[in-house]
């Protein structure tokens, strides 16, 4: 394997981390450890990586917990297909050979997508000596098989032909009760819904359906085939019905036989039903009394109406059993320590991301893994480590917040550099699309912690233009911001109904992402609070960037599966990467932690602005810096100006991304990534024609003053040239291109401004967010809050006893109409 050194940081950059054909089962795998990984041959063996607390923080061990379940139906259904589907019907047979062995030019599915169905058909039609020490734990009261398939590996078309083998087996022989011939598939959202039953094709009525793009059915069966039954659903309606109007519910509690009236109507009467979960990790067994808060509380409610809908269907119905596809099935945090984290007992097939990424399937992640900055480990790795560091108070490094302690300019300094590189990796590649010929654009991702945040961020990206022109909002769309709240509401719709006309129009538009012709074909940068739903199967993502807490590496792993999908299935040979900032991903089993203790969740509470109580909003100003009045002939102080130094140590210049394997810069298609492209557009005389515009705007209370300008230039330029210093070996002026140093010259100035004719001090508003409220509101804690009758807010956090006392007498004392408790209002006064 040949590798070449990058002269920027000294890393060693391996050429392709794609070392299996697509086809044929994994002969090779990367071995990850200290050093620069090593190709070896045979199958990676299944297995997962326990997450564990270590001094405040989730890591994954060194150690990888082999499912050996997994592995011995992995070499079982191996020797089968070797047997030739020994025990298979004739047409299991049929199938598998049009499918597997002589498929038509370019119709044959991937290893990991035959693999899959094959495990199915194994365990369903293999002769039951093969079968001998296979137990598969259950906790329902039908057969549950789970199917882990990495996102972007096509897990869709698995469906198709789960669906095609068991109808089809079931039409040709109705006595035999391992087959199905009706199917119903649960989704997680609208969108996926849509998809599957539109574009996807999942239903076979569907004209133009995946059946007949795939040609997975023999000319033979085509007729036979239309007899089977398929219904798509989201898990939505397997709610209780609760519409007092509603004629069935007037004459008591809805039974099972009604239940399933109402939500198999595309089904009739049949029984013995096939279920599909798609996006299966939110359907799992809350455990008895479990005692969530929050957006914990809402993923337990939400498992819980996904498998009592179920078990609903399954007494009238009866379900011949049910097949899970997800690319995490594993427990989420809420479900409690013992079980967070852990992947499904009933997993029957593994095709994992680190198997994908070897076989050419997937993007490649690449992650900051070294910079030169000093540090030991890379800034852009885990931004939120460093965001959190403006803070005055210690913070949970568990918890998900951004504390009212920050000013919002300390946060956009933090992410400026961040921003600025990674944005001008998307532009080097929107024109190397752009030169290919490709007419829809690439796309960049950036997933923040509140909506407060999202919002800087957006003005940041889409208004201000401090990134590059190509994605700011002049006259189109080409930055847009996602209100998650008003998404989910769009998504939880399970009839034609109508909604809220924005919610549903900015649904479209997301689910459209990269689509040709469709609302969101031109979209080249998204800004969320909350991660993109799943199902939303964009292929243009190249740059994702989280400015959030992960709390987990399921949590990492989903993020980064938004980006995962290749845009090019032409040559999997060729390695397609994703380049991904801020997301602790920690895919690979190579030492992390030495010691840990298992995951013990804190309790949280979600402090939110109650739409009801709108009448006690309070409004504030949020105030960045105290200046002195000027007139209309300014001077500058620089006695005790504080000098502003340019260093890696504040922002890294050149950061190392790789497909992380062992020791920082000896892992897989490396790459240096910096700001040259912010260098190339920088001019310091617009530098500073900025920034003294910025000061007309800010230095004077009634109405700009327009004739201070070329004062107020000189002066920039005086700092620029005597009070801005630059660390050892480092003399680029263009790195004040950086958001970071442009607002410390500004801000510094403002302080050093004087003027003879004024002696009265002046406040100045924050430039990014200058007003705050306590409407939009929402975050989860785990200090302690006590709940409150007289605020906009539903609850007031308390960091000591003292405040609990301070809010105990503002809720008893009848003389006080509202108060807010100042947490993540940014409400300040330097």
């Amino acid at each position: 394997m040949s590798a070449t050194v990058d002269a920027a940081v000294g890393q060693v950059t391996e050429t392709n981390p794609i070392i299996n054909d697509a086809f044929c089962e994994p002969q090779f795998h990367w071995s990850f450890g200290a050093g620069a990984p090593v190709k070896k041959g045979g199958r990676r063996p299944a297995g997962y990586l326990p997450p564990m607390l270590k001094g405040g923080q989730l890591q994954i061990t060194d150690e990888l917990v082999v499912m050996e379940g997994v592995n011995t139906i992995r070499k079982r259904v191996r020797d089968w297909r070797e047997g030739d589907y020994q025990g298979a019907t004739n047409i299991t047979r049929e199938l598998f050979k049009r499918w597997f062995v002589d498929p038509e030019q370019g119709r044959r599915p991937f290893f990991a997508q035959q693999e899959a169905i094959e495990t199915i058909a194994w365990l369903t039609e293999a002769p039951a000596d093969r079968k001998v020490g296979i137990s598969i734990p259950q906790f329902e009261a039908y057969e549950r098989w789970a199917i882990k398939l990495a996102t972007g590996a096509g897990k869709t078309l698995v469906m198709c032909m789960t669906i095609a083998w068991s109808g089809l087996n079931k039409l040709a022989n109705r006595q035999d009760t391992r087959f199905a011939d009706a199917v119903l598939v649960v989704c997680p959202n609208l969108t996926v819904r849509e998809r599957l039953s539109g574009l996807d094709g999942l239903l076979p009525s569907q004209p133009g359906n995946a059946y007949e793009r795939f040609n997975l059915i023999p000319g033979q069966f085509a007729g036979l085939f239309g007899q089977v039954r398929v219904m798509v659903t989201n898990w939505h309606a397997l709610a209780e019905q609760k519409d007092a109007k509603r004629s069935v519910v007037k004459l008591g509690q809805e039974t099972d036989a009604a239940f399933c009236r109402r939500v198999l109507r595309d089904l009739g009467t049949k029984k013995r039903i096939m279920v599909l979960n798609d996006e299966a990790h939110h359907a799992w067994r809350p455990p008895p009394n479990l005692d969530v808060k929050g957006d914990e509380k809402a993923e337990v409610e939400e498992a819980t109406i996904w498998v009592d809908g179920l078990a609903r269907i399954h007494r009238d119905r009866a379900i011949l059993r049910c097949i899970d596809y997800s690319a995490t099935p594993m427990y989420p945090g809420a479900v409690g320590p013992q079980r967070a984290f852990r992947p499904f007992e009933w997993i029957v097939a593994d095709f994992s991301l680190v198997d994908a990424i070897e076989s050419g399937l997937v993007k490649v992640p690449r992650i900051p893994t070294t910079d030169d900055s000093g540090r030991s480990a890379p800034k852009y790795r885990n931004l939120w480590e460093h965001i959190k560091r403006q803070k005055k108070k210690a913070l949970d490094a568990l918890e998900d917040d951004v504390s009212s302690s920050r000013h919002v300019t300390d946060y956009v300094s933090e992410i400026a550099g961040a921003l600025q590189q990674l944005a001008g990796e998307w532009e080097t590649t929107y024109n190397r699309w752009t030169e290919a010929n490709l007419q829809i654009p690439p796309v960049m991702i950036v997933v923040c912690a509140d909506t407060t945040m999202a919002q800087v961020i957006e003005r940041i990206v889409a208004e201000r233009g401090d990134l590059t022109p190509l994605l700011e909002n002049n006259g189109s769309q080409n930055t847009l911001r996602i209100d998650t709240k008003v998404l989910e509401t769009a998504e939880a719709r399970t009839t034609g109904e109508s909604q809220q006309d924005y919610a549903e129009r900015l649904r479209e538009i997301v689910a459209t992402v990269g689509k040709p012709g469709q609302p969101g074909e031109q979209v080249r940068c998204l800004i969320s609070v909350g991660m993109l739903s799943e199902g939303w199967d964009a292929r243009n993502v190249t740059q994702i960037m989280g400015l959030r807490a992960f709390q987990s590496q399921l949590l990492c792993e989903q993020v980064v599966g938004r980006g995962l999908r290749r845009t090019s299935y032409d040559d999997l040979s060729q390695p397609e990467y994703v380049d991904v900032y801020g997301v602790p991903f920690q895919l690979l089993p190579f030492a992390r932690a030495s010691s840990a203790t298992p995951i013990e969740p804190p309790e949280t509470t979600i402090v939110r602005a109650l739409p009801e109580r709108t009448a006690m909003r309070i409004d504030f100003p949020r105030v960045e810096q105290v200046i002195h009045d000027v007139g209309d002939v300014v001077t500058i102080d620089l006695t005790n100006f504080e000098p502003i130094v340019v260093s890696p140590e504040n922002d890294p210049q050149a950061t190392y991304v790789e497909f992380e394997g062992g020791a920082p810069g000896q892992g897989l298609g490396g790459q240096t990534q910096d700001r040259q492209r912010a260098y190339e557009r920088f001019r310091e005389q617009h530098l500073a024609f900025r920034i003294a515009a910025e000061l007309v705007q800010t230095c004077n209370p009634d109405g700009p003053k327009p004739w201070l300008f070329p004062q107020l230039v000189r002066m920039v330029g005086q700092v620029i040239d005597q009070q801005v210093t630059y660390a050892p070996d480092l003399h680029d002026r263009r790195e004040l291109s950086n958001l970071r140093y442009a607002t410390l010259i500004r801000d510094r100035i403002l302080d050093a401004l004087r003027s003879s004719e004024h002696q009265a001090l002046l406040p100045v508003l924050n430039e990014f967010s200058p007003y705050g409220s306590t409407e939009g509101i929402e975050f989860r804690t785990a200090k302690d809050c006590i709940g409150t009758t007289r605020s906009h807010l539903s609850h007031a956090v308390c960091d000591s006893k003292l405040e609990a006392g301070i809010v105990a007498r503002l809720e008893a004392d009848k003389r006080v109409a509202v108060y807010a408790k100042n947490d993540r209002l940014f409400f300040e006064i330097p």
